[in-house]
């Protein structure tokens, strides 16, 4: 299946559907919390050839797990520079051999 992107601004012929993920709000008191689909499987690598790039798969569990993730970052109210680490050893990168971080830049 092809791979279709839209450049930002432009409009697109495609229909769309809505879809929707809950996230907890952020709490300054208890900071960013989130959690993974119970059968979620994610992957990251970095790939050298034919040029270096960021590989991200995983299940549906597993992507709808990390939208939630990044949706939950992506809250108004999340100050700038709070982050999600995702290593080794957290168990979610399913024999990952790379840690992803993802951060908050509002500046």
């Amino acid at each position: 299946m092809a791979h279709q992107s839209v450049a930002s601004g432009e409009a697109h012929d495609r229909p769309t559907v809505p879809v929707t993920v809950e996230v907890m709000p952020y709490d300054p008191a208890h900071g960013v919390g989130t959690w993974w689909d119970d059968d979620a499987v994610l992957r990251a690598e970095v790939w050298e050839t034919p040029e270096r790039t960021v590989v991200i798969s995983g299940n549906p569990a597993g992507l709808r797990s990390l939208a939630r993730h990044l949706l939950t970052l992506a809250q108004d109210a999340v100050p700038d520079g709070r982050h999600l680490d995702f290593d080794t050893y957290c168990g979610w990168l399913e024999g990952s051999p790379a840690a992803v971080r993802i951060e908050v830049e509002k500046k």
